[in-house]
Order: structure tokens, then sequence, then C-alpha cells
């Protein structure tokens, strides 16, 4: 199995995109793979899911799981940090507020959206993704803080934010997950220390990044996706 650094993810990100993958389809698998994992780890759907959500891309990864959840029978909550989300996530959660989902603002409700998290039962992490730049800070910071604080059950998408996906470096904070869903390629971080501690249980997804691409990054690194997950 290959581990990618963030610049080869990076890479790999624009060549799909310039290939002819929408970034909104690969945030729907990446979205309907989580229902996979919910299924591999017997997720009941009596528990409460509450689906933080970030500015960029990952948010929209957990945008899209919110609502394959949802349509599968969970009881799920989204908070946003921010109204001003990337253009593909807003995409996808103009259809999640179209199926009156349940959606709070974090900057304007913060006291019942700290209370929506101790309520719940399992988190979703779709705050920061790869391009960490150093320590989260302000309200990205708050969140982690609180997510961590809560001592409830966390699934990462892709890399728990705070942590640098290739050294492996857990920023302060970071969000220490149970699992994380990791996209395309698992990360260098994840052979670290402190990137397995903080990562939980691995699975890796397929966004539908054809074989010739992979190979422009590293000849054969392209994962075997026979099963709809792999388990790391």
């Amino acid at each position: 199995m290959y581990y990618s650094t963030e610049k080869q993810m990076e890479r790999l990100d624009i060549l799909a995109v310039q290939y002819g993958l929408e970034i909104r389809q690969m945030m729907e698998l990446a979205g309907f793979h989580m229902l996979e994992v919910f299924r591999l780890q017997k997720i009941s759907k009596k528990l409460v899911i509450t689906v933080i959500v970030g500015k960029g891309n990952k948010g929209g990864d957990g945008i899209c799981a919110a609502r394959h959840l949802i349509n599968n029978g969970y009881k799920v909550s989204v908070i946003l940090i921010s109204n001003e989300i990337s253009l593909d996530s807003r995409h996808h959660l103009k259809l999640l507020k179209k199926m009156k989902a349940d959606i709070l603002l974090y900057p304007r409700n913060k006291k019942q959206c700290q209370q929506r998290i101790m309520k719940s039962n399992i988190l979703i992490d779709s705050l920061i993704g790869y391009h960490l730049q150093g320590a989260p800070r302000g309200l990205f910071k708050e969140l982690i803080e609180v997510m961590n604080s809560s001592k409830k059950s966390i699934i990462a998408y892709d890399i728990p934010s705070g942590m640098d996906s290739t050294s492996g470096k857990c920023y302060d904070p970071c969000i220490k997950a149970k699992a994380t869903l990791t996209l395309a390629l698992p990360k260098k971080a994840f052979l670290k220390k402190l990137g397995k501690e903080h990562s939980g249980k691995l699975f890796l997804g397929d966004i539908g990044i054809p074989n010739f691409l992979y190979n422009k990054i590293k000849k054969n690194s392209r994962p075997k996706f026979e099963k709809r997950l792999i388990i790391l």
C-alpha cells in the first residue's frame, strides 16, 4: 500500500479535476462511503450523530455524509463553522436544506452547538483537510477543543483536523478520532506514532480517480479497491 504526502495528494486532486472528475462527484462518493463505515462499525440508528463542517471541500464531504445518513434513517445534525463555505460544498448544502435537515451556524449559536455536541453519541470531523497550515486557530481551535473534551466517539474525514498529513505532527489542538475515513490514498501521517494514535481505525475509500492518474503520482500506487472500503 502506497502512502501519499500532502503535495502528492494535492496533485492527484488537481489532476482528477483537470481530466474531468468534478469535485462535487468526489464529495458525493466520500459522503456515501461514510454509510459503509457506519455499517462496518455496526453503529445503531438509535444514536445521535453530529457533523461538524469546515469552510473547505472536506466540509462538503461531511455535508454529503449527513444527507446519506439521514436518507438511511440516522438522526443527524450539522454544525457549520461559517456561512462562507466552498462553492461545491454550498451546492450540497442547498440540497440538505431542502431536506429540512437540522443545521446550526456555530458563530451564531455557540451555546446551542456546544450542547448539541455534548448530547451526541458520535461526531463526524469534517473541519480541516490536508492543507493545514500550522496549528488550528480561532473558531476551528475552539470547536476541536469542544469535540475532544466531549469524550464522544469521533470519526474523522480524510485526516483528523489539526494533523499534518505528511509528517504526522499533531498540532495543538488536534482531533483524537476513534476512526478515520481517508480518501483516494492513505496519508504518510498514518505511519507515524502520533498519527496512528489520533486517527484510530483506518478506512480507505475510492472517490473515482482512474489508475492512469495515480500513475502520474507514483506508478502502481492506486489501491486495490476490491470492496467498498479498504480497512488498513
